[in-house]
């Protein structure tokens, strides 16, 4: 039934009127499937309400379904989010880059002041804060806490989330005073955290902090459960492909390691096969040597155990230093290369050894590399080699030279053939020009200037042994020689053997005789030799060289006496002089000289001593007075002026003796 309205009289319209109910619910369903606020919604909904166009129920069943769209809408973003969240993570391949987008997103998503992130380190039992985001002091960033303490510990042992509202005013939680220390220093005062898990294991812990005293809510621990379980997954992940790269970089690295020491080997083998041949070779130090400077591409120097240059070799001179000559005998004595510096240059050394007997050293002009190393360490192999055949050569020679230098300075003419036969291999004919030079040196340097000086050049005509107490020496003498006058002389004396000792440190004297032709006059060559060489020993001259036509007649009578008659002849000719001038420091000796040199005339004597004519007849008669007048003329001349040339000998040297 109905009314005169058309209203049912059960209060349901008539069907294909609308009522008010069905058009709010309508409007209702509508609002709710675009999205209203809570707020809205319920304001919207007092108004129909109180204008009956729904009931309680409807509202109330509005507000559920609203709430519930709500958190639909919330937990699909949220997904979305973790979905990004989780891509983001996993495409990342660095650890250091994981663990710093981890704690980032973390701290974007729950809203927190901080996010951290430890790992556990079982050794020592505790957890560490290995990286942080919105943390500003040092302290924070660097707490360490044993497992099972405080919320970090409790959350790192993975039993379950763990949080604290206000840290530092719980109780229920245990407490560290350097942990609670940075979270005071930091100003924290809310923690939440939850566990990372890998492979079943529990690998650290992932939480916020916020400077405010609140209760983080079941959302928040759910939102970082998932969190934490993405970033798990994407730290082992990353970790797996971290170190799957460092072994694919490791063997990379061993492979070309592998291929470098091939080629090594290949070089190596490259230079064995060319050091045998150096070492079939004749002349086969120098052919090492620029071997070794073009196999290491530096310069290579190849010294005596007492730091001298092997004869026909360059060095640097600075290889008999402490420093040089304690490297070159540690070497020795390991048998392995040895660095060391000379004035800041840095140097490797490496001897050559035979038994216990040092050879040579090889010095290279800076330190190596391991491969250059053992290139270094191979050719001191086959110098030891190269030495020993060498040193079996130059014994064999110089046998063959002894027994020839007495043949030669005691000739037998039954053997004249087979002597000349002999003298020929070393460069000498009966009918060049010889001369016989006689080294001087003291018993304990001998053996040392013979080894100097039997490394000639090769192809050096000459021979070269002990004879008696004496080194002796016989070579063709060069008349014609390009050389400059001075640098003549000094090979026409035996200088050059003098200046060559000395550089070895080796104080030698060199009597040398006149040039003679035939075998049979070398015995009157070395009596000739030796008495230049006891005349420059007579006057002190060590260190120096001469000839009969240096020392003059003085000299070499000087040379037929004993060392003491030049002291005598001075002290009984000339003493008064000597000691005048000693307590005066005057020159009288000097001008007595000058005066006989000019042939007793006054004004050539006072320009060579550049004083005054009166001046020198002054100086004169004072001579007069302590010797006697007669020492300018008749017999006694002769004697004052051999001692006068002996005194110039011993004060001047023997380039001075004529002058």
């Amino acid at each position: 039934m109905t009314d005169s309205s058309g209203v049912r009289s059960d209060g349901i319209p008539p069907a294909g009127i609308p009522s008010a109910a069905t058009k709010g619910a309508g409007e209702l369903m509508a609002m709710l499937d675009h999205g209203v606020s809570a707020a809205d919604l319920e304001t919207t909904l007092s108004a129909w309400l109180e204008s009956g166009a729904i009931d309680q129920s409807t509202a109330a069943a509005a507000r559920r379904l609203n709430a519930q769209l709500w958190e639909a809408s919330r937990r699909e973003g949220l997904l979305r989010v973790l979905y990004d969240t989780a891509t983001d993570l996993t495409g990342i391949r660095d650890v250091e880059a994981v663990l710093k987008a981890i704690v980032r997103r973390t701290r974007s998503l729950i809203g927190s002041d901080i996010a951290y992130l430890s790992l556990n380190d079982y050794d020592s039992g505790e957890s560490y804060v290995r990286v942080t985001d919105g943390a500003t002091t040092a302290l924070f960033r660097n707490i360490r806490m044993p497992l099972g303490e405080g919320v970090l510990g409790a959350v790192a042992t993975g039993e379950a989330p763990a949080q604290s509202p206000d840290y530092l005013a719980d109780e229920s939680k245990s407490h560290l005073e350097s942990s609670d220390t940075a979270v005071a220093a930091e100003g924290v005062r809310a923690i939440m955290g939850v566990p990372l898990r890998a492979a079943g294991k529990v690998i650290g812990a992932l939480l916020v902090a916020d400077r405010h005293a609140h209760q983080f809510s079941s959302d928040d621990v759910a939102l970082m459960e998932s969190i934490g379980t993405h970033a798990a997954v994407a730290l082992e992940n990353a970790r797996y492909i971290s170190e799957m790269a460092g072994a694919l970089s490791r063997l990379d690295q061993a492979q070309q390691q592998n291929l470098a020491h091939v080629r090594a080997l290949e070089e190596l083998s490259t230079l064995d096969r060319r050091l045998m041949e150096t070492l079939a070779s004749t002349g086969s130090l120098p052919h090492l040597l620029n071997l070794l400077t073009e196999s290491l591409d530096t310069p290579v120097f190849l010294v005596s155990p007492m730091g001298e240059p092997l004869a026909g070799l360059e060095s640097e001179g600075e290889f008999g230093s402490l420093s040089a000559l304690s490297a070159a005998e540690e070497s020795a004595a390991r048998r392995a290369a040895v660095r060391f510096e000379v004035k800041g240059k840095k140097y490797t050394v490496m001897s050559a050894v035979a038994g216990d007997q040092h050879l040579a050293s090889l010095i290279v002009a800076e330190q190596l590399s391991p491969a250059r190393l053992a290139v270094l360490e191979r050719s001191a192999l086959v110098l030891s080699v190269s030495l020993l055949f060498e040193r079996t050569f130059q014994d064999a020679q110089y046998r063959l030279q002894l027994e020839l230098i007495d043949d030669l300075l005691s000739p037998r003419s039954e053997h004249a053939a087979a002597l000349g036969r002999r003298a020929g291999q070393f460069g000498l004919a009966n009918h060049l020009q010889l001369v016989v030079r006689v080294v001087g040196v003291s018993d304990d340097q001998r053996q040392r200037a013979l080894s100097v000086l039997r490394h000639r050049p090769e192809g050096t005509p000459g021979i070269i042994a002990l004879h008696e107490s004496h080194l002796c020496i016989i070579e063709p003498f060069e008349r014609r020689d390009s050389r400059p006058n001075e640098a003549r002389g000094a090979a026409h004396t035996g200088q050059s053997i003098v200046d060559e000792l000395k550089r070895r440190r080796i104080t030698a004297s060199v009597g040398t005789s006149e040039p003679v032709t035939g075998f049979a006059r070398l015995s009157a060559a070395h009596t000739e030799a030796h008495a230049v060489l006891r005349a420059l020993q007579a006057l002190s001259r060590n260190g120096e060289a001469a000839n009969r036509a240096a020392l003059g007649t003085a000299g070499m009578l000087l040379g037929a006496m004993d060392s003491p008659f030049a002291g005598q002849l001075l002290a009984a000719q000339l003493g008064p002089l000597l000691s005048y001038d000693e307590r005066r420091g005057t020159q009288l000796v000097l001008t007595a000289w000058t005066f006989h040199e000019n042939g007793g005339a006054l004004q050539e004597a006072a320009d060579s001593l550049h004083i005054h004519s009166n001046t020198l007849r002054q100086r004169l008669d004072r001579i007069d007075a302590l010797i006697g007048a007669p020492w300018r003329r008749g017999s006694r001349s002769l004697d004052v002026q051999v001692a006068l040339r002996l005194w110039r000998l011993k004060t001047a040297g023997v380039s001075s003796g004529g002058s």
